[in-house]
């Protein structure tokens, strides 16, 4: 708490708890990791966080990368899933255990559940088992280009809701082996720009094409280059609205990169499904898949902001998991009512692409 009574950070409170008698106690215990601890100065809100403190951060990693077997990363939870994301991308070939972790409930509280998710994130972090960019959050350990913050009241604030934890917790670490990402094959890389030209859209029933065409507009004057689009279900839109169509196939052949993602929690976009999808995919518009809208957003930035790949090459790896961020096509489960016919046509056409 700030001198008001208000919650906001507190420079040099994690160090002063740090060095209470009861964590030092913890922390000497012989199968704990020996921890150093840096807190940024001047140390703000999760929300106040933004590419350039996520690249500081990847940075940072990078320069100790030889020093230390693993990193854990204490952040204000309501961005968390946005940084801990964006790290998984531009930390290219990571080797070693980078662990996202934050509370529900502040320390200055008697009861709190920062003390056991840090406890637990410096554990995983020592290990050499998942050598990923993680967030550990009550009993669950997620792959952070798979999680979102789910809950604002309940301790287990995060979930990844297409892919299974990587790890749980109870009387024992069970860890779902098959689930990790293989060993890098290369150098650690670090990438430090991300390209923020971009704009995400929530569609609502009954939306004014007129409203949203003005905005993409606007946005283009300014040199958009990237534009998330949040449809219904496996990637549907009205279809009726076919000047919003026109206005999307506009964009694309101007080097606007669109992409299609689900407003629904769960699942992924189908855009083959419904007509209007396929009118979608034709007016250039990339799927998705089952990312969440940070993975999209995060590793649109990414691509974009990387300046060594074209758009056709951007368009193409946003359907490629670079991270395990995405689901691949011929592993996704079938639309509904899919017949026999089109789920066969489909992994014939799958394979076709490769």
């Amino acid at each position: 708490e700030d001198s008001t009574g208000a919650l906001a950070p507190v420079p040099g409170a994690l160090n002063k708890w740090f060095n209470t008698s009861l964590v030092k106690s913890e922390l000497d215990y012989p199968r704990m990791p020996e921890v150093v601890l840096h807190e940024y100065d001047p140390i703000v809100d999760s929300c106040d966080l933004g590419p350039f403190e996520w690249a500081t951060m990847a940075h940072d990693v990078f320069e100790n990368y030889t020093f230390f077997d693993g990193f854990v990363i204490v952040t204000g939870t309501d961005t968390m899933a946005y940084a801990a994301t964006a790290l998984s991308f531009l930390l290219e070939n990571l080797g070693k255990p980078v662990v996202f972790t934050g509370s529900q409930v502040p320390l200055c509280e008697p009861y709190n559940d920062a003390r056991r998710n840090l406890i637990m994130s410096l554990i995983f972090a020592s290990r050499d088992t998942i050598p990923e960019v993680t967030i550990f959050f009550g009993e669950k350990l997620l792959r952070a280009c798979r999680a979102s913050k789910i809950d604002t009241h309940r301790l287990s604030a995060f979930d990844s809701p297409n892919l299974p934890s990587l790890a749980t917790v109870g009387i024992t670490i069970d860890e779902a082996e098959h689930l990790i990402c293989p060993p890098p094959k290369g150098a650690l890389r670090v990438h430090t720009n991300m390209d923020t030209r971009t704009l995400t859209l929530r569609l609502v029933p009954g939306f004014d094409d007129a409203m949203i065409r003005h905005a993409i507009e606007a946005a283009k004057e300014t040199n958009l280059k990237g534009l998330v689009l949040q449809f219904y279900g496996t990637g549907n839109m009205p279809s009726l609205k076919k000047d919003f169509i026109s206005l999307l196939a506009d964009a694309t052949s101007k080097g606007v990169v669109v992409v299609a993602s689900t407003q629904c929690q769960k699942g992924s976009v189908m855009m083959g499904h419904y007509a209007t999808g396929q009118a979608l995919a034709s007016a250039g518009v990339v799927s998705g898949g089952d990312m969440t809208i940070e993975a999209i957003s995060c590793k649109l930035g990414y691509l974009l902001g990387r300046g060594d790949l074209s758009y056709e090459e951007v368009v193409a790896l946003m359907g490629v998991s670079l991270r395990g961020e995405l689901t691949c096509l011929e592993d996704l489960p079938p639309p509904p009512f899919a017949s026999a016919y089109q789920q066969a046509t489909r992994r014939y056409t799958t394979r076709r692409q490769k």
